[in-house]
C-alpha cells in the first residue's frame, strides 16, 4: 500500500504526464518540422512566446528545473522558444522556434532555462519569467 506522500507524489506525476502527453504528443522530440495548422495551433495556446538573452556564447537548457540536471541542447541569444512556465528561478522550454508566423516551424524540447536567459516576446511581458 501507498504512503499518503507516495500516492501524492503519484498523483502529481500523472497529472503532469497527462499534460506531457496532450503537450508534446504529437511531434518528434528534437526534430525541426512544421506541424499541422491545429497541432500549431494547440502549441502556441498552451505555450509563451520567448527567446533566449545571454550576453556570450550559449545557455543550457536542462532536463529538469536545476543545474544538477543533464543539459540537453545548447541554445544562444535570440533563439525563439515556446515556454510553458515556471518552476522557482526555472523555466520549462516546450519548444524552439524557426521562423516567423505563418511559416514558423518548431523543435519540440523538453527542457528547463534559468530565468535569467529568457524574455518574453513582447514588450509588455519582457520581463515575465522573472517576476
Amino acid at each position: 500500500m501507498l504512503s499518503f506522500s507516495q500516492s501524492k507524489a503519484f498523483f502529481i506525476a500523472a497529472a503532469f504526464a497527462s499534460l506531457s502527453f496532450s503537450l508534446y504528443s504529437f511531434p518528434v522530440f528534437g526534430k525541426q518540422q512544421t506541424l499541422a495548422p491545429e497541432k500549431a495551433k494547440a502549441l502556441e495556446a498552451k505555450t509563451k512566446c520567448s527567446f533566449i538573452n545571454v550576453k556570450n556564447g550559449t545557455v543550457n537548457i536542462r532536463k529538469g528545473p536545476g543545474d544538477k540536471y543533464p543539459v540537453v541542447v545548447k541554445l544562444k541569444r535570440g533563439d525563439g522558444v515556446r515556454a510553458v512556465s515556471r518552476q522557482g528561478k526555472w523555466v520549462k522550454i516546450a519548444a524552439r522556434t524557426y521562423g516567423n508566423p505563418p511559416n514558423q516551424t518548431f523543435e519540440i524540447l523538453d527542457g528547463w532555462v534559468n530565468n535569467q536567459y529568457i524574455n518574453g516576446c513582447s514588450e509588455d511581458q519582457f520581463d515575465m519569467w522573472r517576476k
